[in-house]
Parts: structure tokens; C-alpha cells; sequence
């Protein structure tokens, strides 16, 4: 009995905080800075490519004062400050009607600009929000997996089933810093890329670091050896959240290089117009 009710006062309490969503068609202003899409190939580029983020955070200091309401609207558009684990980030935040953030709206924006050819697709994920959004956008030539063992759609980024060049485009969110093999997984995304084709991929990327941090390894008798304290991020199978390995740095792009792509950036970008805001960073690397 308690649980319906809870969930009725939650209702309630969503249409109420929809109607006294934060309109903010004031802070936006007219600007070619107010949407950019970068390609970098190394740190220095990042670098040259931060002078022109002075818009984006101005409007971004500016939107903080209004993080204490739950819902904002701009240029008609209703939007969601949700916090992950009570903490807010415009990275993770800003989620319109599709419930996708940021982060997730910015991949929507690449598919739009570089790979809209792309017919037979690969992710990594199923049945989330994300994977709901790309069958409605590309409903044909999409396959779709989960990392659970014994599921009729398993499939392990080491050890992939796919035969060789099966996909025009290969998409990995948020998976590669929970495996420890890593190097593997981007060997088997290369083997089922067609030549030509494209992976798309996010990791966490500390941009001022040239090399990566190991936080954890599987030591000899296949037990996990913690180099530092452990940090864990959310995961929608695990309570406790899933271990993270590394902390990467640009070091990664030599990873796919090594691996066998022939070109190789990170693609970054925003659109203030969207709050498609933050430092958001994507691996785009072609065979």
C-alpha cells in the first residue's frame, strides 16, 4: 500500500515542479559561439580549442543560480536539473523530454553530422534510454548487447561474436574504464569495424593528463589489486556501482592507433541553444 502512494506523491510532485519550471530565455543571447563542434587530434588542440569556451561557461556561471530549481525551460523547451547521486553536473544534467543528459544528447548531435550513412550499427547497451532514442532513429540495421552472462544478448567486449567487418558504426559509452583489458576491447572493436567505418566512444578523459591512471589491475590469481582508493560509478545491474580501472588520458588515442584505425580525434563540443553544455568529449576513430 505504501509503495503506490509513494509513487502517486511523486507524480504530484513532478507536475508541480514542472509548472514552476525556471524560465531562463534571458540568459540566452544571439552568437556563432553559441554552437560548436571541434576535432582534436592532441592536447595542445584541446588547449587552443578552450580559448573559445568563454561563452559557454559565462552562460554557464550564469545558469548555476538557477540549479535550485528541478525544472527550467528555454526557447520553449522544458528541461530536467537532475543530480546523479545528489551531486549536479551540466555533463550529466539537462535531460529534455527523450530523459537523455547532456553528454547523451551531444552523441545524438555527431550521429546527426558525421555518420547519418551509417546502416548497420552496434551498441553496447539494450533497453535503456539511449538505446530507445537510436531505434527510433535508426530503427533499421541496429544491434544492440548486454554484459550479462547466460542473457541471450551477451556479449563481452573482449571477446566478441560478431564476425570480421560487420558494422558501419560501433558505439561504447562508458565501458572501457570498467574493463580491465581495455586494449582487447578496442582490438575487437577495430576487428568489427568495416573498413571505412567508425567507432564512437566516451570514456572519462582527464584532458590535462597526457598519460593514464591505473587505479585498479587483476593481479595473478585473477584477483582485483587496488593501486589506489576505489572509485566506483553507477551502474543499473549493480547496487554498489561498477569498479572504474583507469582514469584515461590522451594516451588513449594511441590505443586505438596502436590497435589499427587510421585516423583517430576527439570530437568536442555544445550548444547552449539545447543545454548541451560542459566539457564533453567523444573518441571518433575511422578504420
Amino acid at each position: 500500500m505504501i509503495k503506490p502512494v509513494k509513487k502517486e506523491l511523486r507524480k504530484i510532485r513532478t507536475v508541480v515542479q514542472k509548472a514552476l519550471a525556471r524560465n531562463i530565455d534571458h540568459l540566452y543571447q544571439d552568437s556563432p559561439y553559441n554552437s560548436l563542434i571541434a576535432q582534436l587530434d592532441k592536447k595542445e588542440d584541446f588547449e587552443n580549442y578552450n580559448e573559445y569556451t568563454g561563452f559557454r561557461k559565462s552562460f554557464e556561471k550564469n545558469l548555476l543560480k538557477f540549479t535550485n530549481a528541478s525544472y527550467v525551460k528555454l526557447l520553449g523547451t522544458l528541461y530536467h536539473f537532475n543530480r546523479f547521486y545528489g551531486n549536479f553536473s551540466f555533463r550529466e544534467a539537462c535531460t529534455d523530454h527523450t530523459g537523455l543528459n547532456s553528454r547523451m544528447r551531444f552523441s545524438l548531435e555527431i550521429m546527426k553530422h558525421c555518420f547519418s550513412d551509417a546502416k548497420k550499427i552496434y551498441l553496447t547497451e539494450h533497453d535503456t534510454l539511449y538505446h530507445k532514442n537510436i531505434k527510433k532513429l535508426r530503427p533499421q540495421g541496429l544491434i544492440t548487447s548486454t554484459y550479462r552472462p547466460g542473457d541471450v544478448l551477451h556479449q563481452d567486449l573482449t571477446k566478441l561474436t560478431f564476425p570480421d567487418n560487420s558494422f558501419d558504426l560501433c558505439m561504447s559509452f562508458e565501458d572501457i574504464e570498467h574493463i580491465p583489458d581495455y586494449e582487447t576491447a578496442i582490438k575487437e572493436l577495430y576487428r568489427v569495424t568495416k573498413p571505412g567505418g567508425h567507432v564512437l566512444l566516451s570514456t572519462p578523459i582527464i584532458f590535462e593528463n597526457d598519460k593514464t591512471i591505473v587505479r585498479a589491475t587483476i593481479n595473478e590469481k585473477g584477483e582485483i589489486a587496488h593501486l589506489l582508493p576505489p572509485d566506483y560509478h553507477g551502474d543499473p545491474l549493480l547496487l554498489k556501482g561498477i569498479l572504474c580501472y583507469y582514469h584515461f588520458g590522451w594516451d588513449l588515442l594511441d590505443s586505438f592507433r596502436d590497435a589499427g584505425f587510421t585516423s583517430v580525434k576527439i570530437v568536442t563540443g555544445y550548444d547552449i541553444s539545447k543545454l548541451i553544455l560542459d566539457t564533453l568529449l567523444f573518441i571518433v576513430a575511422e578504420k
